[in-house]
């Protein structure tokens, strides 16, 4: 066996296979407000070079529409060009009924002389035998730049706030401070601001994008939370500065905190106004969860109450409890509508309760925001 290419003994009893990569990793995140002009741009190559042709197939999400032979190569290297709203087009999918989390996967299938090879990678029925695919994984390491197989997805721009709230503005306490509760302990009904910090109650200043948001909290009785006894009394609850469980806030130095309510706390912020003639707007905020023992009835739920042309409507946001909570407690996360189209206003509502064991809630960062220009 020689290394010169005329006394080649591998060459001799293999040959190559159909395959296709990219010049350079293509950009494959594309903007969710602007599928009608977004492009995905690349320079196919033929590495082995006995490729004849090359046509590709689109799979949006697993299966649930297809589009076929998108286009066909028959040279190299090729500049490829792919109008992300064509292909949505091609595949029968509405741009407004994509999300952020959709993706759309395109496999090729490359001709040579000595055979037809699909990108698909290998798919094993509970026998073990392959029910398609010609194309290895290891084929489609980041550093091989396939063209075989390959997947696009959508990102979210940020936004510009129309209004929102830290709760920077209203007076904090200190970190021994309790908000002492009106009426009876297991009561369900609106609490009202006592005489000095923790508030769970805020009126806004203005309606400006700079003004924070106001709100009203109310405790809501639910049965069988707590193994001890239902309600509160006196508790680290209302608008706090807290560093205990992490360094820093999402955004300012202050937040709205919750501990031990045996019961749940209904959050319901201002009304939202969108900008006259924005069709592209969402809500989001930040949550932390204490790193606790969180039990069956302990969670979050929260939603917007919006209004559209076709009247009031409930948009979910969240709505997870105990395991569920195990998983993302100890960190700062974000829950996030993403764009919506049609809005015209929303009203955030947060409720999040607590039975026996100490778990805590943390909050901020709250936002009503609009696409930029």
């Amino acid at each position: 066996m020689g290394c010169s290419e005329e006394n080649n003994t591998l060459e001799d009893i293999t040959f190559r296979g159909g395959y296709v990569v990219f010049s350079e990793a293509p950009n494959v995140s594309f903007n969710i407000l602007k599928l009608d002009t977004e492009v995905f741009t690349a320079t196919l190559q033929d590495p082995n070079k006995n490729a004849t042709s090359y046509t590709l197939n689109a799979v949006y999400e697993d299966g649930e529409a297809t589009a076929e032979n998108l286009l066909e190569v028959n040279s190299f290297p090729y500049t490829l060009e792919l109008n992300i709203g064509e292909v949505l087009e091609a595949l029968g999918i509405s741009e407004d009924d994509i999300e952020l989390t959709d993706r759309i996967t395109f496999v090729a299938t490359v001709a040579t002389p000595t055979g037809v090879f699909n990108g698909m990678s290998p798919d094993y029925d509970f026998n073990y035998i392959n029910q398609g695919g010609d194309t290895t994984t290891r084929l489609k390491e980041v550093e091989h730049k396939n063209a075989m197989e390959f997947t696009l997805g959508f990102f979210q721009p940020l936004g510009k706030k129309i209004r929102g709230t830290s709760f920077e503005e209203p007076l904090v306490g200190g970190e021994e401070d309790v908000y002492d509760r009106n009426g009876a302990n297991d009561e369900t009904l609106d609490l009202i601001n006592g005489n000095a910090p923790p508030y769970v109650d805020y009126v806004a200043k203005g309606t400006g994008s700079d003004d924070e948001l106001g709100f009203n909290t109310e405790y809501v009785a639910i049965n069988n939370i707590s193994t001890s006894s239902l309600g509160f009394s006196a508790e680290r609850i209302g608008v706090m500065s807290l560093f205990e469980d992490y360094e820093a806030y999402p955004d300012g130095v202050q937040g709205f905190h919750s501990e031990d309510a045996d019961g749940a706390l209904r959050i319901t912020f201002d009304t939202v106004e969108v900008p006259e003639g924005q069709n592209n707007s969402g809500v989001s905020f930040e949550v932390f969860f204490g790193d606790s023992s969180w039990e069956e009835l302990d969670g979050i739920h929260a939603y917007a109450n919006v209004t559209t042309d076709n009247g009031d409507e409930v948009l979910e946001l969240i709505n997870i409890y105990d395991d569920d909570i195990e998983a993302v407690a100890g960190q700062w996360m974000e829950v996030n509508s993403g764009y919506q189209k049609g809005i015209q206003s929303y009203q955030l509502v947060i409720q999040i309760q607590s039975g026996a064991t100490p778990e805590s809630f943390d909050l901020d960062n709250i936002l009503v925001y609009e696409a930029q220009d």
